[in-house]
């Protein structure tokens, strides 16, 4: 029985890691889809193509690039709502498979300690999803007179790519706190508080559990996620041509900080009992 419910849990944090790869794989797809759309959407190209239109209807359809630009537009637009319909699936299965894991190890075990160490486990690996996933993607479009629909700006960013883009534009001493405080710390939290799985019964557990506490103090990770939060909801319907759209790593960071402090919170119960 110890060996079938070991196996159980090894599978499905298999499947976790498995949906989490998936799911970013997803992710990244529909944004090169997303950036080729904004392409054929930009100004230029829509101008481009109003010429290339009036050709059509002077050669009487001969001259059929418009044509072309318009089926192939249309198939990126399908390619992409494939897309974000496959990391929808795959954020759910991954939920799913995040509270089996949970109930498992609650009704073979029947200790909250294990319960903590299984949502560590799933905490971490939706931190890792969270870093690496667009979080956040505004766009602002017009239907423009004669142009059509147009889009004037698109910005989509996660944690790592603005990072990347502070450091890129000169601000390395912000993309260096924010690292730290945003992606080091939460990262070293889990881990450390992982740690004391292999201590439990030893004095180094009470140790363990303190650093990694102090490690959570100086974490960003939650008030990251509520000034996303904010952003988004400051952004989207402020007026017509703006709209804001939480993208899925969004959904495993809040995961990340929700389960994190919880698991925290029962492994303190824990400590307190022994």
């Amino acid at each position: 029985m110890r060996r079938f419910v070991l196996f159980a849990i090894v599978s499905l944090f298999a499947a976790l890691l498995f949906f989490a790869w998936t799911t970013w794989q997803q992710a990244q797809a529909f944004e090169r889809e997303t950036e080729t759309i904004i392409t054929r959407l930009s100004a230029e190209s829509q101008v481009e193509q109003g010429k290339n239109q009036l050709l059509e209807l002077l050669s009487f359809g001969y001259y059929d690039n418009y044509s072309k630009h318009l089926e192939e537009l249309n198939q990126h637009k399908e390619l992409q709502s494939a897309y974000a319909k496959s990391v929808e699936i795959m954020t759910w299965l991954f939920g799913g498979t995040a509270l089996l894991l949970l109930l498992l190890a609650w009704f073979t075990r029947s200790d909250l300690g294990d319960v903590a160490y299984a949502m560590l486990g799933i905490a971490f690996i939706s931190l890792l999803v969270g870093l690496a996933t667009p979080i956040l993607s505004i766009e602002a479009s017009k239907d423009l007179p004669v142009l059509g629909e147009t889009l004037l700006q698109y910005q989509s960013k996660g944690v790592l790519s603005t990072l990347d883009a502070l450091y890129d534009n000169g601000y390395w001493w912000l993309a260096l706190v924010l690292l730290i405080f945003s992606v080091v710390l939460p990262m070293m939290k889990t881990a450390v508080g992982g740690l004391t799985f292999f201590s439990r019964t030893s004095p180094l557990l009470e140790k363990w559990f303190h650093i990694s506490h102090h490690l959570g103090k100086w974490s960003m990770a939650d008030v990251f996620v509520v000034a996303i939060l904010v952003a988004f909801f400051a952004n989207s319907g402020a007026d017509s041509l703006t709209h804001a759209e939480v993208r899925p790593g969004l959904w495993f960071f809040l995961g990340y900080v929700l389960l994190s402090m919880l698991a925290f919170q029962l492994l303190g119960r824990e400590l307190k009992r022994e």
